[in-house]
């Protein structure tokens, strides 16, 4: 059995919200996305973003609605999306097979599941089956409850 994920990583634009922000085309979350959100979290899932887009804008976006405390790294810039995952979990210390990665797009997820095959990928049209797949248990963890990486509860990636 593969290990349950610790990381989901966000695409936002046509995943979380719908519309594009540089677009300047709707933005209003998508409720079953911020319902995926709150219930991985209560499983002990961290979330990130690696999105394609304009960062002041996007953070903007994500303050406004309440939604930017839900992450714990955020990757916004016009780079690749997998090398966005691959400095996600180095960042927070995770092999690649516990982080999964959801966005709209088809051809995105390709170039992440060329790159790296051991991350799981996920179409943002399921966003509201995904607490549902046997990825997404519960993290169990050992000891005491231990802090996020870095000790920080959210860590700003560059």
């Amino acid at each position: 059995m593969r290990p349950a994920l610790r990381c989901l990583v966000w695409e936002l634009d046509n995943t979380l919200w719908d519309g594009v922000v540089c677009d300047a085309t709707s933005t209003i979350p998508r409720p079953e996305a911020v319902r995926a959100l709150q219930v991985l979290s209560d499983r002990g899932i961290w979330h990130a973003v690696a999105s394609r887009s304009d960062r002041e804008r996007t953070l903007d976006k994500l303050y406004r609605h309440g939604l930017y405390e839900m992450f714990s790294a955020i990757e916004i810039g016009w780079g690749r999306k997998s090398s966005s995952l691959v400095r996600i979990a180095t960042t927070f210390g995770l092999a690649l097979d516990t982080i999964g990665f959801i966005d709209a797009e088809p051809i995105e997820r390709a170039e992440v599941q060329r790159a790296l095959p051991r991350v799981r990928c996920y179409a943002a049209r399921n966003v509201d089956v995904l607490a549902a797949l046997p990825d997404f248990r519960p993290v169990l963890r050992t000891g005491s409850n231990p802090t996020p990486p870095l000790g920080f509860a959210r860590v700003p990636a560059l």
